[in-house]
């Protein structure tokens, strides 16, 4: 687990589970070096950590040991979208984020604001980090030995139909070539597939120059009536049923839970 503060760095805890007694014991802790810590992902090998902070975008790795516990008081790499330039907005003054209107998405994307990191469901060998701030998908290849994060490609979260998309999360179908990925402040779902052997040649090869984006663009869908005005709704979750047959996606504002029936022919 990790706390979460748009002003101090978010630690990540390490928990013991007592599966009779439902207990918790804690085993140690780690810096993020970031603010705003809100996605932890293990890879296959449970070699690694990857974490995200969503306040000032940085992406990171922990190594861990193989009881579970962190290896390193630390992120041991981290990769920053940022560069060299600093946060525009303030942390002691910023915008509520339940409000979407255009005021609050201009400033809501006047930085980079990394929300999530899942790696590909096929090698794991290419971690996707939606960027609310600057409504692309990045995509990192990742290096397990190594235990580093190398930017492969970025692609747009959608045609900016209804104004900023705002990407706050992708999940993988279990079956089809195909990703979806929840737009926070458009309240939509896009729809991707996904390059299955684009990913296979980059697990046996590697990256070069002449590597591409692994995702195409192929639909979206609101998640809200078109009678709802959307400035007075933002996305929250998004879900695949285990099955593969629907995919589910939160709003807040509108207060409901979307339903969507996937078809076969890669679409919702």
């Amino acid at each position: 687990g990790c706390t979460e503060d748009v002003k101090e760095n978010g630690e990540i805890i390490a928990w013991r589970v007592d599966p009779e007694r439902g207990s918790l014991e804690k085993l140690c802790t780690a810096d993020a070096q970031g603010t705003s810590t809100c996605y932890l992902t293990l890879d296959a090998e449970l070699k690694n950590m990857l974490v995200v902070n969503y306040w000032d975008a940085t992406i990171g790795i922990l190594p861990l040991n193989s009881d579970g516990t962190f290896a390193a008081a630390e992120l041991t790499y981290i990769y920053d979208p940022k560069g060299s330039m600093g946060m525009t907005v303030s942390a002691d003054n910023h915008v509520n984020h339940s409000e979407n209107d255009a005021s609050a998405q201009a400033e809501r994307q006047k930085d980079p604001h990394s929300h999530a990191i899942v790696l590909d469901p096929y090698y794991g060998c290419v971690a996707y980090v939606p960027d609310l701030g600057r409504d692309l998908i990045r995509e990192l290849h990742y290096d397990s030995d190594k235990g580093r994060l190398i930017p492969l490609s970025t692609t747009p979260s959608g045609l900016k139909r209804h104004g900023p998309e705002g990407p706050r999360y992708i999940e993988f179908h279990p079956e089809l070539p195909v990703a979806y990925v929840v737009n926070e402040l458009s309240s939509e779902v896009a729809v991707f597939v996904v390059d299955s052997e684009a990913l296979k040649q980059i697990h046996q090869s590697g990256i070069n120059e002449s590597t591409t984006s692994t995702l195409t663009y192929v639909q979206a869908v609101s998640t809200v009536p078109e009678q709802w005005t959307r400035s007075k709704n933002t996305c929250g979750r998004i879900a695949i049923h285990p099955s593969g047959r629907y995919v589910l996606c939160s709003n807040r504002g509108h207060d409901s839970v979307a339903v969507f029936r996937v078809e076969t022919e890669a679409e919702i």
